[in-house]
This record gives C-alpha cells, sequence and structure tokens, in this order.
C-alpha cells in the first residue's frame, strides 16, 4: 500500500483529517507551515488532538527552509515547546516517521543517528 503526505496537517479540519488517518492508515500529515504561522496555542491544540486521537505515529516535520529559511528555527521550536510531547515523540516527529514513510533500512536509519 503506497504511503500519501497530506500537506500543513489540514489544519483547520481537525474532525475531518482525524476521520482520513482512522480510514486510511497509509495517510500521513506533515505540519509544516502551521508549526510557524499559526499562534503556538492554536498549533499546540490542534497538535494535541491528532496526538490525542492515536495518530502521533504519523506526523511528519516539514521545513520550507528554501523558501522561507528564516521559518525553520520557529517551526523547530514550536514542536519542542508543545508541554505534552513526550521527547519519543518529538523524535518521531522530527525524524522517525518520515524514516517509516520512506521505508528507510535500518542501516541508512543508523548511519543517520550516528551524525
Amino acid at each position: 500500500m503506497q504511503q500519501r503526505p497530506h500537506m500543513h496537517g489540514g489544519w483547520p479540519y481537525t474532525e475531518d483529517v482525524k476521520a482520513l488517518m482512522y480510514m486510511h492508515p497509509n495517510l500521513y500529515v506533515d505540519i509544516a507551515v502551521i508549526n510557524w504561522i499559526l499562534p503556538q496555542q492554536e498549533f499546540e491544540n490542534y497538535l494535541k488532538a491528532l496526538i490525542d486521537a492515536g495518530f502521533g505515529n504519523r506526523l511528519l516535520f516539514v521545513t520550507y527552509q528554501i523558501v522561507w529559511p528564516d521559518t525553520s528555527d520557529d517551526a523547530i521550536e514550536s514542536v519542542n515547546a508543545a508541554p505534552f510531547l513526550t521527547l519519543k515523540q518529538k523524535e518521531d516527529i522530527f525524524y522517525n516517521n518520515a524514516a517509516t514513510f520512506l521505508g528507510l533500512s535500518e542501516e541508512e536509519i543508523k548511519k543517520h543517528k550516528n551524525r
């Protein structure tokens, strides 16, 4: 089954996104743009709704550094500042979920993590 991404987390359609993710286990969402353009509390509310619904293993961190190079630090900080996220959940969002989505081998993952 081919995995499919959904851009910008589908915000503000929380319930629709949760329904789609439930119905399509190969659907991943990226949290790009909403992680720096929304007010922090709104971003956290949306992110928490997806985490609480059990979809933390299908959230992708993406940057648009080529287009908006000044936003990457803000995007990273918005995820790191979410008080409800565990270290494991942050690792999943920042790397592990993308590794799964891309089908990286254990060897590739070890290589990346040893950098």
